[in-house]
């Protein structure tokens, strides 16, 4: 019997995680925003094979929640040839990560996630039980004065909500 674990879901450093994040092609790559944040992986035999990012959101308020109330699945990606672990990570990201933020950040009382319209369906969320409460569409975002950076183009995206169990 061994005293290594087989599977491990666990923390693990940010710059782990960008890292993984780039190599397997995620279309956001890294999660740079400078606030609140908190990384996880599934690691099989100790080789990483799945990241989920928690971070604060980027507006003040996200699925009728405060930021101050919730916690953001910010990425979701797995290696690309284990890409069935995508749907582990979301539920273990599911289950442990509010512990986890409250204990660092604040109490949660929902976790939200967008899904772009263009790239998937947001399935994976409504089988794991979440609820789409809000669909954003595209456009610019972003002060255009001449001066400053150009405005930034959106692509349509669906606000994911799931309770936080206490």
């Amino acid at each position: 019997m061994s005293m290594f674990p087989i599977v491990t879901f666990d923390l693990i450093d940010n710059a782990r995680a960008d890292a993984a994040l780039v190599e397997w092609g995620h279309w956001l790559e890294g999660c740079n925003r400078p606030f609140g944040r908190q990384s996880f992986g599934i690691s099989v035999h100790d080789e990483l094979l799945c990241v989920a990012v928690s971070a604060s959101t980027v507006n003040a308020s996200c699925g009728g929640y405060r930021r101050q109330d919730v916690v953001e699945l910010a990425r979701l990606c797995s290696h690309p040839e284990n890409r069935d672990l995508t749907r582990v990570g979301l539920r273990l990201w599911r289950i442990v990560a509010p512990g986890c933020w409250t204990r660092t950040y604040w109490p949660v009382k929902a976790l939200v996630s967008y899904s772009n319209n263009a790239r998937h369906t947001g399935d994976i969320y409504r089988f794991d039980g979440w609820t789409k409460v809000k669909e954003v569409p595209g456009g610019k975002a972003g002060v255009n004065t001449g001066w400053t950076m150009p405005r930034k183009n959106y692509e349509a995206k669906s606000v994911w909500v799931f309770e936080a169990q206490p």
